[in-house]
Parts: structure tokens; C-alpha cells; sequence
């Protein structure tokens, strides 16, 4: 054999040399990238980076969840809902609330629907809340529960879409900013139809529900003025017979219980009381708290308390109701209830199911409340940052003494059958 020439072993060792170099350098490459990501995610990465990754996998698993079980409701996308109302204009603008501004849309096939759109700068509230509230509501069903239509999870947006109450909530109507005027039977109607709505989330819905935030505003009206509980935002599922202790806040002061107030301790009792709050509310046709009034009625359920002590009741009354009529009967027994349902201890309020008893007249009252705990909020009104230790300060001792089982001082007034006040 002829030796090879040294232009021939050239050529025969090139292609070897070739390889050699591009798996060095692509090892080379690999581990450079390896370095700058793992310097970029330590060091480098901006925290709103991690917010839209954070949103981005929110986003798929509500997509996932949605198809996967949510085949009651439907999937909007955001341009839908965005010309349904008009860009989100300040005229269709129904309210505002922790989640974020709620608006009037018509969809093409007609629909009136709410479009709650969350604001992820304002809200106090997050995409965890927003998932929870489609799984509360999706697997929860009564009349006077609002419905859940849809939804929308399109990049950072986030929304639900609700049927359309034509009377929207019930605080305008009871604060005095509506021209609508309520008489005793239809107000009879809100509190108990908010009271059966309680009693399903607390006793009959397949998992207890406590909603945390029940007040005027989360109070819905359709056409004929059936009242349906709405924003399930801070809402907690439960096992059976358990407490929940929380160490933040959630929910509107001068409705909540003193208990969650101040230990953290949450039950479907601190419903119950702020229902309480709720229904003296409807009665007298004003808020809770009124620093425009005089000093002794000020706080609603304080001023409350103080006729029931002095057997005056009828002076709580919307001067309204008391021109148009209604019965002494009826009104002063849902007093007696509300007041009940303020009782400063948890275990002593009556579950939903007895309230909806005393109130359609299926059981009897043969307990007369006690003092509530009050808070003092005189001091703090204008102060944002309340924590639980201020606020445990304005609340007199919760050791109490159990209910006594005598009539009530307004019990004559319960005799009168059916008596009408004009």
C-alpha cells in the first residue's frame, strides 16, 4: 500500500476536528445558559415578572377547571364582554366594591347581564378569590342565591358575568338613594328570603358555607323584588360543625360578630349576626352607622337595643312604613329576631333554620336577648388601619350570663293579632 500524502490525512482528520469543536462548544453554550438562568431568576428577575408567570398559570387552571366542570356556565372572552358594556363606560357602571367596579352589559343574544371585573392594583382582593368565588358559586344552587353565567380568564383580566337584577341592590333602595319606597310586606320578603338563603349555604348546601360578608349592598333585587345573596369573594367552606380561626381580616365593620372581630374565630354564627345588622337595616330604612345623627342613634343596633330596654320598639320603624301601614305583629317579632341574632355570644344565636321558624311563625320565641357587645367606634371611625387589638378594646367583657327564658318587655305587643297602624 502506498503511505498517504499529508494533503490526504488533512482532509481525513478535518471532519473529526469538526465535531470535536461544535460538541465543545455547544457543552460550552449549554452551560452558559444554564448559569445566566438560574443568575436571572435569583437575582435579576423583576417582580412583575413573576406576578404575570403567577397569573398566566391561574389562568390556565381556571381554563382547565372550567372545562373540565363548570359545564353550567359559560366562557366570554374579554373583547365580548368589553362591547357588551361599551368599553366598560362610567354610564353603565353599577357600583364598586373590594373586587372591583361592577357594569351594566347587554350581550349580542340580548341579555342583560353584571360584569364584575376584578382590579388587580385596587383590589383588596386577588385571582385566589376570584377562583374561589366560580367554585362557590358554580357548586351552590338556590333561588335566592345570585347565578353565576360566566366567566372570563384572558390574559391578566379576570371577570364574572351574573344575571342582571333589574332592582340592582338593596341599599339604594333602603338608604334613601332611589325614589323607590318599600312597603312592609315586600321588606318582609328580603329578610326572609336572605334568611333561606343563609339557612341553604349554612345547613343545606352539600358543603357548609359561611359568606362573611353579608350586608346591604351584597343584597340583589330582581324584578319583583326576591332578594338574592351575591359576592361570594370572601366566602369559606367548612366541615361540620367546625370554627375557623383567621389571622387577617375580611368583611365590613358594623356588621361583623365581636368574636371574629376580635379572637378570629369564624362560624356560620358571625352570618347570623351580621344578618341581625341587615334586617334592623331594612326595618328602619337606614345604615348602621349615621354620624349625622344624634349621639344615642347614631350606631343602629346600639339605638336599637336602648327602645327594646325601654319598650319603645315602634320608635325604630321608617317614619315611611309607619304613614303606609303594616303590622305591629309581624314587625316587632322580627325585631325580637334581629336582636337575637346580635347576641354577643356565638352559641346562643339561633341557627338559620330556627330564625326562618320564628319568622313564618313555625316555632315560638320564648327567649329574650341580652345585651350585645358593642363596639366603640367613635374613636376610630376615620382610622383605615383597625387591628384587632383597638378594636377588642371598645368591646365590654363577652362572659355573659345565658339568656334568660322570660317573656320580653314588648311581649304585649306580640298578643296584638294582626293589628295594622295607620
Amino acid at each position: 500500500m502506498f503511505p498517504l500524502s499529508f494533503d490526504q490525512q488533512s482532509s481525513y482528520t478535518k471532519p473529526h476536528n469538526a465535531h470535536l469543536y461544535f460538541l465543545v462548544g455547544g457543552f460550552i453554550v449549554f452551560v452558559c445558559l444554564l448559569i445566566l438562568i438560574v443568575v436571572f431568576r435569583k437575582f435579576v428577575r423583576p417582580p412583575q415578572l413573576g406576578r404575570c408567570v403567577k397569573r398566566k398559570d391561574s389562568c390556565k387552571a381556571a381554563k382547565d377547571y372550567f372545562s373540565g366542570k363548570l359545564e353550567t356556565i359559560s366562557y366570554f372572552s374579554f373583547r365580548t364582554l368589553k362591547e357588551a358594556s361599551k368599553n366598560f363606560h362610567e354610564c353603565n357602571l353599577l357600583g364598586k366594591g373590594g373586587f372591583g367596579p361592577v357594569y351594566r352589559g347587554k350581550l349580542q343574544d340580548g341579555r342583560l347581564v353584571a360584569i364584575k371585573k376584578l382590579s388587580f392594583e385596587k383590589s383588596h382582593q386577588g385571582e385566589a378569590e376570584f377562583l374561589a368565588e366560580v367554585r362557590m358559586i358554580t357548586s351552590i344552587q338556590h333561588k335566592n342565591l345570585v347565578r353565576l353565567l360566566g366567566c372570563c380568564c384572558e390574559g391578566p383580566q379576570r371577570v364574572l358575568v351574573y344575571e342582571y337584577m333589574k332592582n340592582r341592590s338593596l341599599d339604594r333602595i333602603i338608604y334613601g338613594k332611589s325614589n323607590q319606597y318599600l312597603n312592609w310586606k315586600t321588606r318582609f320578603q328580603i329578610i326572609l328570603g336572605i334568611a333561606r338563603g343563609l339557612q341553604y349555604l349554612h345547613e343545606e348546601s352539600h358543603i357548609r358555607i359561611v359568606h362573611r360578608d353579608i350586608k346591604a349592598s351584597n343584597i340583589l333585587l330582581d324584578g319583583n323584588f326576591q332578594p338574592k345573596i351575591g359576592d361570594f369573594g370572601l366566602a369559606r367552606f367548612f366541615p361540620e360543625d367546625q370554627a375557623y380561626l383567621s389571622t387577617t381580616f375580611a368583611g365590613t365593620l358594623g356588621y361583623t360578630a365581636p368574636e371574629y372581630v376580635i379572637r378570629g374565630e369564624l362560624s356560620e354564627k358571625a352570618d347570623i349576626y351580621s344578618f341581625g345588622v341587615v334586617v334592623l337595616e331594612i326595618i328602619s330604612g337606614r345604615r348602621n352607622t349615621d354620624l349625622t345623627l344624634s349621639s344615642e342613634t347614631q350606631y343602629l343596633p346600639e339605638y336599637a337595643w336602648k327602645l327594646y330596654e325601654r319598650s319603645k320598639m315602634i320608635n325604630l320603624i321608617d317614619p315611611r312604613m309607619q304613614k303606609d301601614g303594616f303590622s305591629v305583629r309581624e314587625v316587632m317579632k322580627t325585631i325580637h329576631v334581629a336582636l337575637l341574632c346580635l347576641q354577643p355570644l356565638p352559641d346562643i344565636r339561633p341557627a338559620m333554620s330556627e330564625i326562618v321558624a320564628m319568622l313564618t311563625w313555625k316555632a315560638e320565641m320564648v327567649k329574650s336577648p341580652i345585651k350585645p357587645a358593642f363596639l366603640d367606634r367613635r374613636r376610630r371611625e376615620n382610622d383605615e388601619n383597625v387591628s384587632r387589638e383597638t378594636i377588642s378594646n371598645g368591646f365590654p367583657s363577652l362572659e355573659t350570663e345565658s339568656p334568660s327564658l322570660t317573656q320580653p318587655p314588648n311581649s304585649r305587643e306580640f298578643d296584638v293579632k294582626g293589628e295594622i297602624i295607620v
